[in-house]
């Protein structure tokens, strides 16, 4: 099945994602600059340390603390973001927002509405938008501090995946058979967690491959098409493995004379307490889609047990009536939800610090909301007439009280002791940057602002023409 560029796709999806844009602009206009992280304090003064780009961006020892994650062509947005954050501060304009993350925001958005309006044209129009501002809203995505890309490239290559995987699957297109392997090799490349959910997606093709081999609930599809899919994911995967193992550290060592440490990703140590942190961390993101404050947490809870139930009874009725697209559905849903809390388990056992109430609802659970978002799209687009006009008021009533949760008291994004001191510290620093007669010596500030003042000072400023 061949298709044809249809003109009014095109204009509704720039139409729906400029609006987006507008909104995050204006968040970061609120933001009053964002606020400097206490990583990026040393990032900054790496990426502009006098060495060539190759040897900068191949260097995980000061990229990530030594904790080898091959995950290198982050690095080299992070060196962007780096420029791009320089050069206003030498005109005494503080943005510690990543200027990468904003551009990949759009291209994620634009994504999610061109192709969900071209593939599922039965979705209707404000469902699709409500979804985009649902995304645009939770701060999973509109974080966008300067501090790094990674989780914005494996979202990127997440959605493509997700898109041309179903192109493939679908109607078999050329494009789709490129575009696949190649998103998939983007989020391997990006991050771990994105070579996870490759790893996860190669898994699910092979289990759903086998139901519609041998299950009656599955509908007939060529088997060279799920093939298709199993057999190139593998090859990224597989890829991605040599590229971690052997291309990246004899890279490493050729450019900057070292060999990366391993520890990180190796020294894994499970606890029973990191299942319910998992769990915790899966459903409280979940919940943080639709509010952004504890005092609302249970109307979210209501809010998504709704959009839950709605989901289910849908697929019941639709199995009841002998549509055998209810059974792969339902199927789909359990092996994504079952990935990403096995995700967010091992991220609780190796990396402890993301069940900190600063680090809980950032961007580590991006991933999770978009393949939720896209199997929502994929199952409203064969739904009922009644759930596709039922769709956009639930969502709407969604981004409603998503913002209507953001201005309340009673945060439900914390901050706790570990940024605590940058907290009081960002106002100073920012009067510092924005005058450099500011005398900051009266206040008391963290080591790594007074390193980072430094340095501005000292290598910026002197070089700002």
């Amino acid at each position: 099945m061949k298709f044809t560029f249809k003109r009014t796709n095109f204009g509704a999806a720039c139409l729906g994602s400029f609006l987006c844009m507008v909104i995050l602009f204006l968040i970061t206009l609120y933001r009053d600059g964002g606020e400097l992280h206490q990583e990026s304090c040393f990032f900054f003064m790496n990426y502009l340390d006098d060495r060539p780009l190759i040897d900068i961006v191949m260097d995980p020892h000061r990229n990530d603390w030594s904790m080898y994650q091959a995950r290198e062509l982050s690095y080299f947005f992070d060196f962007l973001d780096t420029k791009f954050v320089a050069f206003l501060l030498k005109r005494q304009i503080v943005w510690f927002h990543s200027i990468c993350s904003l551009i990949i925001c759009g291209m994620m958005i634009f994504c999610q509405q061109y192709f969900t309006r071209r593939f599922f044209p039965k979705v209707p129009g404000l469902a699709v938008t409500a979804l985009s501002l649902l995304f645009v809203l939770s701060p999973q995505v509109n974080i966008l501090n300067y501090f790094r890309c990674a989780k914005y490239l494996t979202g990127l290559g997440l959605w493509g995946a997700l898109f041309a995987g179903y192109a493939a699957f679908r109607y078999d297109t050329e494009r789709s058979r490129f575009w696949f392997p190649a998103s998939l090799l983007l989020m391997v490349l990006s991050d771990r967690q994105g070579f996870f959910f490759a790893a996860a997606v190669s898994g699910t093709a092979g289990v759903l491959m086998l139901c519609f081999c041998f299950c009656r609930d599955f509908s007939p599809v060529p088997a060279r098409r799920l093939r298709f899919i199993v057999v190139s994911s593998c090859v990224v995967v597989l890829a991605g493995v040599l590229n971690d193992l052997y291309f990246t550290p004899a890279l490493i060592e050729a450019l900057n004379g070292y060999t990366p440490n391993f520890a990180y990703q190796r020294d894994i140590v499970f606890e029973p307490k990191n299942i319910s942190d998992g769990i915790l961390f899966f459903f409280g993101n979940a919940g943080n889609w639709f509010s952004a404050n504890s005092r609302h947490l249970m109307t979210a809870a209501v809010t998504g047990m709704l959009l839950a139930a709605g989901l289910a009874l849908e697929l019941f009725v639709e199995h009841r009536k002998g549509k055998r697209r209810a059974v792969p559905l339902a199927l789909l849903w359990f092996c994504a939800a079952g990935a990403s809390i096995v995700c967010a388990v091992g991220m609780a056992a190796r990396h402890p610090a993301v069940m900190r109430p600063e680090v809980l609802y950032g961007t580590y659970a991006m991933p999770m909301m978009i393949i939720c978002f896209f199997l929502l799209t994929l199952t409203a687009a064969g739904g009922t007439e009644r759930f596709l006009r039922i769709l956009p008021v639930l969502l709407f009533a969604a981004v409603a009280l998503r913002l209507g949760t953001e201005f309340a008291g009673s945060p439900f994004r914390t901050e706790g002791d570990l940024f605590q001191g940058y907290q009081t510290g960002q106002g100073v620093l920012k009067k510092a940057l924005r005058d450099p007669k500011f005398d900051d010596e009266k206040y008391c500030i963290p080591h790594r602002m007074e390193l980072f003042l430094k340095f501005y000072r000292e290598n910026v400023l002197k070089n700002r023409k």
